[in-house]
């Protein structure tokens, strides 16, 4: 185990059928642990799943041997709903109880006992801080595709070329800290994601970051203007309307502390939203006389101002069902 994440590899199951595993181990294991999808040749193994045909196989019994760590065999064949007698989960998969009390039988007290023999050490960390240089160089389309992650695991691998993006199956509605890293992603770093479904790069990282909450300093101050170069696009519900009316003023270019001002949000909700739009290459701050929202604070303006406003917000409403 890698800090608080979990080393979980899958092998000799079909990626439909790995898929839903992830998802139900996602569900299954504390929040308090990440998860790390890797190959079954990686020496940092916490947990295999395997296909039961070929838990016999000589280099399965090999691993087995050397580390003692627990292991699940995937089976399709009829058998009982009592996992922690046979090691066995049985597909199609309903028994969520029983599979919680193999995890916290088998893999927590296994990985309890692992911490228990390792010497204590003292953690470095070599993470560079996330600002505007190293976002640049990870959005160089030079880098091709990169492996994401955080201490919680894999986020996503990216392709910096093509625009898209990869994800962990357990994490496409997640966030991330100041954690967040990346590398150059390695053949074997494609088991830890999805490629069933790719993802828009920009809208993705958007997404992420207007979650995660600790990137606020990302954003200029509030004296500083900023300009949209698109609308950004919520993946969920959650505050959708607020995101669309930070989007129709900044399209045109605003002050962040006029914005919240007017839309009577915390200079934080608008400073956050600014934090994904830089993190997803979405516009840039621009001078006052490229603001176009609010340009002249007078009464009557003001007034024709909010009145637009509200018809605008009052047609994106409709047309969103909001």
């Amino acid at each position: 185990m890698n800090g608080h994440c979990i080393n979980i590899a899958i092998s000799g199951i079909s990626l439909k059928v790995s898929d839903e595993l992830k998802l139900e181990l996602r569900k299954t294991i504390p929040n308090e642990f990440g998860i790390n999808w890797i190959n079954i040749a990686d020496p940092n193994i916490d947990l295999l799943l395997i296909n039961e045909n070929f838990f016999d196989t000589e280099g399965i019994q090999r691993i087995l041997e050397q580390k003692q760590l627990p292991c699940l065999k995937i089976s399709k064949g009829q058998g009982s709903c009592h996992i922690e007698e046979h090691n066995t989960l049985f597909l199609p998969f309903q028994h969520t109880d029983a599979l919680k009390n193999w995890i916290h039988l088998r893999l927590l007290s296994y990985l309890s006992d692992q911490r228990m023999q390792q010497p204590k050490v003292e953690l470095v960390s070599t993470h560079n801080a996330i600002n505007q240089k190293f976002l640049t160089e990870m959005l160089n389309p030079e880098n091709a595709r990169l492996h994401l992650f955080d201490d919680h695991g894999t986020l996503a691998i990216i392709d910096t070329r093509s625009q898209i993006a990869w994800l962990e199956p357990t994490r496409t509605h997640t966030q991330t800290n100041h954690s967040f890293n990346y590398e150059f992603a390695t053949t074997s770093d494609f088991t830890k994601v999805s490629r069933k479904v790719e993802y828009n790069l920009q809208d993705w990282l958007w997404n992420l970051f207007w979650h995660s909450v600790e990137f606020q300093r990302l954003a200029p101050s509030e004296s500083e203007y900023y300009k949209l170069d698109f609308w950004p696009q919520p993946a969920q519900h959650n505050d959708r309307k607020t995101i669309l009316q930070l989007s129709a003023c900044f399209i045109q270019g605003a002050q962040l502390g006029q914005v919240a001002t007017q839309l009577k949000l915390p200079i934080q909700t608008v400073q956050q939203f600014i934090s994904a739009c830089i993190v997803s290459s979405n516009g840039g701050i621009v001078s006052a006389s490229e603001s176009h929202y609010l340009q002249t604070e007078t009464a009557e303006q003001t007034t024709e101002q909010h009145g637009f406003l509200n018809k605008f917000f009052g047609k994106i409403r409709r047309r969103f069902g909001l």
